[in-house]
């Protein structure tokens, strides 16, 4: 194997391209092979999708004013059924946006601030702000302003380190997880809106990630959720996540991304997988989402996790010089 996959101990591509699950073949043929869009093989998986027995109960399930369960709030009720869908790889529909127009109504702030309702009081999140940036600029709402006002909202909190702060602690606290769901949420960002202000915010973010060694920030202890790998990962983040985000604008040979980098290749089987190593966070981890689908096995080969431990090679492959 040569290029990017040189750095595998077997070549698991066409694991991942399995008709099976259609999820990951889609983001396989995108990411990997670099497939158009349009192309005949990709057009057919998001068929495959949006046909899928997990995408079918998830818009089944819906409400009929666009949420999920018996929570009404907001963001309670289209978070997880949201994030899941985006995570499939659903192709937008008339249910997806009813549900994002549902959340958006009552959980963002006229400024465009994302706010999280909890027993009278409104906390602002960075974090799920990011989240939904993330899936409105995939759904195909680059174009609403209210898109504008929320990407505003999450330059305006940063800090000059290039940490996001928790903005509704009372210390403000700072968030490596915020950080790096905006940093996520940048990668979809139209290049006509790669502003000045946003290629600071992302340089400053990355310089701040690079220097914590991807995961420390001044901290001596590492929380050992950041060097466990697994998929979804909602608004938390690990090394590996980071590294996806960090990998367009670092070269390969950056000595502060070799330790990271040693620690995910030694993570690989023969065959060149990795294996998931957690489930969701939360108060319920990632129970709900077996109503829709497995979760992956914990130390068990992972598509989701090698699929994105290959596209991350591949990008840093792109970006050496």
């Amino acid at each position: 194997m040569s290029g990017w996959k040189s750095l595998l101990r077997g070549d698991a591509t066409e694991w991942l391209l399995e008709e099976s699950d259609p999820s990951v073949r889609y983001f396989a043929l995108r990411w990997l092979f670099d497939q158009p869009e349009k192309s005949a093989e990709v057009a057919q998986a998001r068929q495959a999708i949006a046909r899928s027995a997990p995408v079918q109960k998830i818009i089944e399930s819906q409400r009929p004013a666009g949420y999920w369960g018996s929570d009404r709030r907001p963001h309670e009720g289209t978070r997880g059924q949201m994030m899941l869908l985006l995570w499939l790889g659903a192709p937008v529909n008339e249910q997806i946006r009813k549900a994002i127009d549902y959340r958006l109504g009552g959980c963002l702030l006229p400024g465009g601030a994302y706010g999280v309702k909890w027993k009278e009081r409104t906390f602002l999140a960075p974090c799920h702000g990011a989240e939904m940036l993330t899936l409105m600029l995939r759904y195909g709402y680059a174009g609403d302003p209210r898109t504008r006002k929320l990407l505003g909202w999450l330059l305006s909190i940063q800090e000059p380190d290039g940490v996001v702060p928790c903005v509704s602690k009372r210390n403000h606290f700072p968030c490596m997880w915020a950080t790096a769901d905006m940093l996520r949420a940048f990668r979809d960002l139209p290049p006509r809106w790669e502003t000045a202000r946003v290629k600071q915010a992302r340089e400053r973010a990355i310089e701040l990630f690079l220097d914590s060694n991807l995961c420390r920030y001044h901290k001596k202890k590492v929380d050992p959720r950041w060097l466990r790998f697994g998929f979804p990962l909602a608004f938390t983040s690990d090394v590996l996540d980071v590294l996806e985000s960090v990998a367009p604008y670092v070269s390969p040979t950056d000595e502060r991304i070799q330790e990271p980098l040693e620690m995910i290749l030694g993570k690989q089987d023969r065959q060149g997988r990795w294996a998931c190593e957690k489930h969701p966070q939360g108060a319920s981890g990632g129970k709900w989402i077996e109503r829709y689908v497995a979760l992956e096995e914990i130390g068990a080969p992972s598509k989701w996790v090698t699929l994105q431990a290959l596209r991350t090679l591949k990008l840093l492959h792109a970006a050496a010089p």
